[in-house]
């Protein structure tokens, strides 16, 4: 049924926004609201007459079986027991009835939504004595009908016509006040119609036909409004106050003429708001201050969207602070008048509600005024930051609740102070900090649609927020609109998933994931705003470090919230410090600069620092899963970050060769992964705590990326301008030598996740590749030939060396496999041999007459002779399969 009641609320205000006021969404919200909360009175109405009935069945029951025991003298004790016991049923669980239904596999009856929503309206004429009810509002609306018709044709004399209408509705209020003990509920609803009736006379007699002074007609109109209140006081009838105050303030309502002056209205509803403050002293009667609320602030947003003429503020400002002052005071009051158990306790949509509309037409009210919502914010948070020191000192224990919404009103308007004097568009993050605080009071008190309206406020104020024009010239940074805006609703965000994390057992299925969602919603809109803001004011420094910066202070501040609130979730958002680093770095590659350029130097070092005291620190907070991730991006991270910022230098410096800035590449990660396999171990953190992960996938990417580079680096000459070219001793081979060693050395200590089996061919062929490599290089360099495919292949020369060091390495391992007694090393350098010999007759026949060839026939045959001297075919090993050759 809440959901209807939101439906209710958003077509009313789309109604009223399409042909009320089509150019200001303001009173659009404001009928909404209202709509909204007209449904929760009826609503809690139904409840509250339900609970009241079990009560009371309860109480009968128990005063029955106790009748023996009970001196007649208490009986006033028990009735005061009762009145107060009725009042507790807003926090106490619904009693088990006496002779509970069997229970079925199937699922409860639940009424049909349109039915439920229906409920309060039928309740409202078909319970008690309908016939009167329906009786009194046809009555109610005849005679103002009956008075504007003879207004209109001058049928009798008007002093004779008001004057019959007034004996009249005496005449209901006297009759009702004879049959009070009889017929009460007859007779409160005779007493209602009545002093109606009265409200309409007098208002018509001043108002509409100047019989009566001003002044003796706001005298009467107090009288009857204090009538009404000692009325329904002495009767305890909450029904005849709220009766009469809707009378009185749909009187002007249904008898205005469209040239009222609205001074005088506003001082007549402010004398009704006078009766419900003075009856709020003695009863906590919610329903009544709802309706007050209501109508006062309905009515007054509704004066202020169709009136004519130009606001006054001097004759509207100090009645809108009246009507505020009067309903903040009466929210202190209905807590005061709970009952001891239940003190304390707040009403939700008085409390924040108030604030809601009031600031609602104060940012109307003040239009033009520079500063205007400014003071008005800081005003409005004084006021709460006083009046909750006031409770808090006066009624510390029972007045908590009310103490701690008070003043997280008035921190959030005194904070909305701020971006109001710099920029004076903030109803967007207004909204999203009541939805925070509607939220909260949802999570305190057990109200799933607080909580569903809290989110749907938020919600409804960052899609606003995105259609808001952009800044003007000469705007503050992190001091204007757009990023308090994304600050207000980041924090909004942040505290609305604190508090629903609070429900623990109490939460809703829709809600399992609302507080991540929230985190998450909160986060993005923090670093967005902050990054747009910084990006859109051409901050001296790079925007991207600057961010870097920004990210960090972030992070460093959600740590110390994490470590002072008790909200484990939070230790999630710190890991987004590493995926900021990403981004960031990866911007500062594609656009070609310096990474440690300007506020680089200070910012890159910061947040490698704080973020290895962070996966230090939230070792016991972060899931299992997370800790290999984070420390195998760290790493990689500082290893691109050092090697990027490296060779960038070293490609600016004037006479260095491409090849020097390219090694760099290579170099650097190279470097620090042979100190982490051959020294890391010696850190008890973070090697030693996750050694597996060090061991693993941590170096094993990194190499296999090496890997890939050198075999990439194959294609360059290498030539290291300004020093000469020297087989072997050159910074590309020697760093491309390092690379195969590094792998060769992993294979060797087995730490690694690859498959092992494949690991050492493919390193080896790697070697081999590699000495072919040097091979062309030294050609290239020597002979002057092309560094090109092609053209080394048609070299005779190069033909000639790759066929002795082919044969070289045959003699080497044929050699090493025959005083080691491996066969298998042996038959591998054979093969390489087999392919010399194979190379000989297809390439190098076809060029006899050459010199390269020559060469490479006579010493290829000497090697070969070589090899079959020294090194013969080692006898098979027992261990060695049988077709090992």
């Amino acid at each position: 049924m809440r959901i209807l009641f939101i439906l209710l609320a958003v077509v009313i205000a789309f109604v009223a926004e399409s042909y009320l006021s089509p150019h200001s969404p303001l009173f659009a919200l404001l009928l909404g609201t209202t709509a909204y909360l007209l449904c929760e009175i009826f609503s809690l109405h139904r409840r509250i007459a339900r609970l009241e009935h079990q009560l009371n069945s309860q109480q009968q029951a128990s005063q029955l079986s106790t009748a023996h025991r009970v001196a007649p003298s208490c009986a006033a004790e028990e009735k005061e027991g009762t009145l107060s016991a009725s009042s507790q049923v807003f926090r106490q669980p619904l009693p088990a009835p006496a002779h509970p239904e069997p229970t079925g596999s199937g699922p409860p009856h639940r009424p049909h939504p349109l039915a439920s929503f229906a409920a309060p309206l039928l309740s409202f004429f078909t319970g008690g004595n309908p016939v009167l009810k329906v009786g009194l509002v046809v009555l109610f609306f005849g005679v103002a009908f009956l008075l504007k018709y003879a207004a209109q044709r001058n049928m009798l004399p008007i002093e004779l016509r008001l004057t019959g209408v007034a004996l009249g509705g005496l005449a209901l209020l006297l009759f009702g006040w004879r049959l009070r003990r009889r017929h009460a509920v007859y007779g409160l609803g005779l007493e209602g119609g009545g002093i109606g009736i009265l409200y309409l006379v007098v208002f018509a007699a001043a108002k509409l036909y100047h019989l009566l002074p001003l002044s003796l007609a706001l005298a009467i109109m107090t009288g009857l409004v204090a009538l009404s209140g000692l009325l329904a006081v002495l009767q305890a009838a909450q029904g005849l106050a709220v009766s009469g105050s809707i009378g009185g303030f749909l009187a002007p309502v249904l008898m205005a003429s469209g040239d009222g002056n609205h001074v005088l209205l506003f001082s007549y509803y402010s004398l009704l708001n006078c009766g419900i403050l003075g009856i709020a002293w003695f009863k906590a009667w919610r329903e009544l201050n709802l309706v007050g609320f209501v109508f006062t602030f309905a009515l007054f947003s509704l004066w202020a969207a169709t009136s004519s003429s130009a606001v006054q503020l001097a004759t509207t400002e100090p009645f809108l602070i009246l009507f505020f002052g009067m309903y903040c005071l009466i929210s202190v009051l209905f807590a005061l008048r709970q009952p001891p158990k239940l003190r304390g306790f707040i009403d939700g949509p008085l409390v924040f509600g108030l604030p809601i509309v009031a600031s609602s037409l104060q940012a109307y009210l003040m239009h033009g005024f520079r500063y205007g919502l400014a003071w008005s914010a800081l005003a409005l948070g004084l006021w709460y930051i006083g009046l909750a020191r006031l409770l808090w000192y006066r009624f510390n224990d029972s007045m908590h609740l009310l103490t701690e919404a008070f003043l997280a009103l008035g921190v959030v308007f005194a904070s909305l102070s701020i971006p109001l004097g710099l920029d004076p568009q903030w109803t967007i993050g207004a909204w999203a900090l009541e939805g925070a605080a509607m939220i909260w009071i949802g999570v305190r008190q057990d109200r799933p649609s607080a909580r569903l309206f809290g989110l749907a406020l938020q919600g409804g104020a960052a899609i606003i927020f995105l259609d808001q024009p952009g800044l003007p010239h000469g705007s503050l940074l992190f001091a204007n609109r757009i990023f308090l805006g994304c600050a207000l609703i980041a924090i909004a965000a942040l505290l609305s998933g604190y508090w629903l994390d609070r429900l623990g057992r109490r939460v809703r299925r829709w809600e399992a994931l609302t507080p991540l969602i929230l985190l998450a919603w909160g986060l993005i809109w923090w670093y967005c705003g902050g990054l747009a803001d910084l990006r859109r004011h051409g901050f001296p420094i790079q925007p991207e470090t600057a961010f870097l910066l920004y990210v960090c202070g972030t992070s460093a501040l959600l740590a110390w919230l994490a470590s002072r609130v008790s909200w484990p979730r939070l230790h999630l958002a710190l890991l987004v410090l590493v995926p900021m680093m990403i981004f960031v770095y990866t911007v500062q590659l594609l656009d070609g600069g310096p990474l440690l350029s300007r506020t680089g130097w200070l910012a890159w070092p910061l947040a490698f620092v704080l973020q290895y005291v962070l996966m230090y620190r939230c070792e016991r907070h972060w899931p299992s899963p997370v800790h290999p991730m984070a420390h195998c991006l760290s790493l990689w991270l500082l290893l691109l970050v050092l090697t990027t910022e490296l060779t960038w230098r070293v490609n600016h410096i004037a006479g260095l060769a491409q090849t020097w800035s390219t090694a760099m590449w290579g170099l650097v990660p190279t470097l620090l992964l042979y100190l982490l396999v051959l020294q890391g171990e010696r850190l008890d953190w973070p090697v030693q705590r996750h050694l597996a992960v060090y061991r693993g996938k941590a170096v094993d990417i990194p190499v296999m990326a090496l890997l890939l580079w050198c075999l990439a680096s194959f294609a360059l000459s290498g030539r290291p301008a300004p020093l000469p070219y020297i087989p072997l001793f050159n910074p590309l081979e020697l760093i491309e030598l390092a690379i195969l060693l590094l792998a060769t050395l992993r294979w060797l200590r087995g730490h690694t996740v690859w498959p092992r089996k494949g690991q050492l061919p493919l390193v080896a062929l790697l070697g081999f590749a590699w000495l072919n490599v040097v091979t062309a290089r030294s050609v290239h360099f020597f002979t002057g030939t092309a560094y090109r495919f092609d053209i080394l292949f048609a070299a005779p020369v190069f033909q000639a060396a790759i066929a002795a060091l082919w044969a070289l390495l045959a003699l080497s391992l044929t050699v090493w496999g025959a005083r080691r007694e491996q066969r298998t090393t042996w038959i591998a350098g054979a093969s390489l041999l087999g392919l010399v010999v194979l190379k000989l007759f297809m390439i190098d026949l076809s060029g006899t007459g050459s010199i390269g060839r020559i060469i490479s026939f006579l010493v290829v045959g000497l090697l070969m002779l070589v090899i079959g001297f020294f090194a013969p075919l080692p006898p098979k090993s027992s261990t060695e399969p049988s077709n090992a050759q």
